[in-house]
């Protein structure tokens, strides 16, 4: 077994996945192609015999519905008291026959005329002595008796005679009147014998018949003579036999009783036959079809076979020659459509150990620069508040001594801009923690707009709005009190009207926004531009803008580039200082990605 698994594993995988193809699919499925051509011609057979019954069912069915109209029709003649009442009239001139007759009569076989296509003519017949032939009213002549006691010899109230008359072919309904007589007191002493007849259209329901697509229908008699099919012409009859020879090619597909669908039609039957040249075709077609699709199956499969196999052995050939420069320290990422199955997700990781090693090689330089670099910005952030300091407690002590002489003179206006002063003194100079929550900052902000409300009287106006979702939330100290010290500077100073700054703090996401706006003169669009380039340092300009430096400086420093920084034209006419940063960055989050 051993020997077995070393050969297989010898071979190349295409050779491997190719060969297992040959062996266990293509050769199987030929196998199984031959012995399902040998058995489709029985089952195709079988269902092209089964859509004939259901079209031909479908097509005897609408046949069936016409025959039915034509033999209510006949009920509803029938039933008609002024039919009965005028055929058994006796009448005692002309001229009163043809009133009755105008009026009872012809109305109700000119409407059915005109209703009933399935019907060519409607005549009822009668021995009333006193009454005339006219359109659709006969005399009962002893000939015509014995016509109509053809049909009648078992007792039938309805019944279908066929045959020809005049040497024409005939089918038609027969009812016998005197029946219904038997129910009604006034007419049951009559001696009057009546039969409604009925002919039915031959070439409508021949038309009815010509629905049937698929082949041909016949409908014989007991003596197989056929007076309904799609191929009879108008007064034509046949026998099936004569009619099958004309028709080359026609096989009978199956025959049923007629009785069973209509009753009335004892010993009718229906035939229904198709065209041999047809099946075949048709057999030939669906062979011709599946094997078309053996053969598009097995090319479609082999060519993507081969495309599997070509992607997997392509990938694992490139894998195996980084791993190859990898043993020599050369850890170059793999530059290809690796995608996402398990290869993919080698090459992927492959990629990821890549990177890592290749920065764990550089981390030791990166790490020292970037903590000489943080080192250094906390020296000259010690250096600049040594240089504020001078004697503090001297000047928080004089200070105080002029807010309570200013309290002693009622001056409290004074004493109070003069104890925030303090409080921005005291925050400016024990800096203490490098982070503090918003909340806190906004109360540095709240103290430094009152003092400048002091300084700027009613012209100032400020908004100050902020979620409660994010105040608990630290950011980096004096982020964004020198965004607003900015706004007064540059935006109200210069600004003759009324002054306003609007300061938000919102999440939108998984990102705290802080958008500080005012209402001043603003900037034109180049030297905004030229603004915002020498605050991110990508201009040589080294004088302006110190305060938004020294905040882009302190988050670059927190969260690296994982933020924004943004200067727009305000809504309200001055500029807007748009900040993003990541939301709920704690203190040990904020070291680390200095540390990084």
């Amino acid at each position: 077994m051993r020997k077995v698994i070393k050969i297989i594993n010898d071979i190349p995988l295409f050779k491997k996945i190719f060969s297992i193809f040959f062996i266990f699919v293509f050769i199987p499925l030929l196998i199984l192609s031959s012995q399902f051509i040998s058995q489709i011609d029985f089952y195709i057979n079988d269902k092209l015999h089964s859509q004939l019954e259901n079209a031909s069912n479908m097509t005897i069915s609408n046949f069936k519905k016409a025959i039915e109209l034509a033999i209510n029709l006949a009920y509803t003649i029938y039933s008609d008291p002024r039919v009965i009442e005028t055929v058994n009239t006796r009448y005692l001139s002309v001229e009163e026959f043809y009133d009755a007759y105008e009026k009872n009569i012809k109305p109700i076989l000119q409407n059915a005329r005109i209703l009933y296509p399935q019907i060519s003519q409607i005549t009822i017949y009668c021995d009333n002595p006193t009454i005339l032939n006219a359109d659709g009213l006969a005399f009962l002549t002893e000939e015509y008796k014995k016509f109509f006691q053809k049909g009648g010899k078992e007792g039938k109230n309805l019944y279908v005679l066929s045959g020809l008359e005049n040497e024409k072919p005939y089918v038609s309904i027969v009812l016998n009147l005197n029946f219904y007589e038997q129910y009604v007191p006034k007419y049951q002493q009559s001696t009057i014998k009546k039969f409604l007849r009925i002919d039915l259209n031959r070439v409508y329901l021949n038309s009815i018949l010509s629905t049937f697509k698929d082949g041909h229908i016949f409908i014989a008699d007991e003596e197989d003579t056929v007076y309904f099919s799609d191929l009879l012409y108008y007064n034509q009859v046949g026998r099936l036999t004569d009619l099958l020879k004309e028709e080359k090619n026609q096989t009978i597909v199956f025959e049923k009783l007629l009785s069973t669908e209509i009753p009335y039609f004892e010993n009718w039957r229906y035939i229904v036959t198709t065209n041999n040249s047809g099946i075949s075709k048709r057999l030939f077609e669906h062979q011709r079809n599946y094997l078309a699709i053996v053969v598009l199956c097995f090319v479609l499969a082999f060519f993507a076979l081969f495309l599997i196999v070509n992607s997997v052995v392509s990938r694992l050939s490139v894998l195996a020659r980084h791993i190859k420069k990898a043993r020599k320290q050369q850890f170059e990422s793999i530059n290809i459509e690796a995608g996402k199955d398990e290869i993919g997700q080698v090459i992927e990781e492959f990629n990821i150990m890549a990177q890592k090693i290749k920065e764990l090689l550089e981390k030791e330089i990166k790490y020292e620069l970037r903590q000489k670099e943080l080192a250094l910005e906390k020296k000259q952030a010690e250096i600049n508040a040594l240089q504020s300091q001078i004697n503090p407690h001297f000047l928080f002590n004089t200070l105080e001594t002029i807010r309570m002489r200013s309290m002693l003179k009622k001056k409290f206006e004074t004493a109070n801009a003069i104890k925030l002063l303090a409080k921005l003194l005291k925050r400016s100079i024990r800096w203490e923690n490098d982070l503090i929550t918003i909340e806190e900052e906004i109360l540095a902000i709240y103290d430094y707009l009152e003092i400048q409300k002091y300084r700027f009287g009613e012209k100032l106006k400020f908004e100050v709005e902020v979620e409660e979702d994010v105040k608990s939330t630290k950011i980096p100290k004096m982020t964004i009190q020198p965004l607003v010290e900015n706004a007064c500077v540059h935006g109200i100073e210069n600004s003759k009207g009324e002054g306003r700054i609007v300061v938000k703090v919102f999440k939108e996401g998984d990102m705290i926004v802080i958008r500080v706006e005012d209402n001043g003169k603003g900037m034109e669009d180049e030297k905004l531009a030229e603004l915002l380039r020498s605050i991110k340092a990508l201009s040589s300009d080294k004088t302006s803008s110190v305060g938004l430096k020294n905040v882009f400086r302190r988050l670059e420093l927190f969260y690296d580039k994982d933020f924004s920084f943004d200067i727009f034209r305000g809504e309200l006419g001055g500029l807007k200082v748009v900040i993003k940063i990541p939301n709920k960055r704690d203190f040990e989050d904020a070291v680390q990605s200095v540390d990084s």
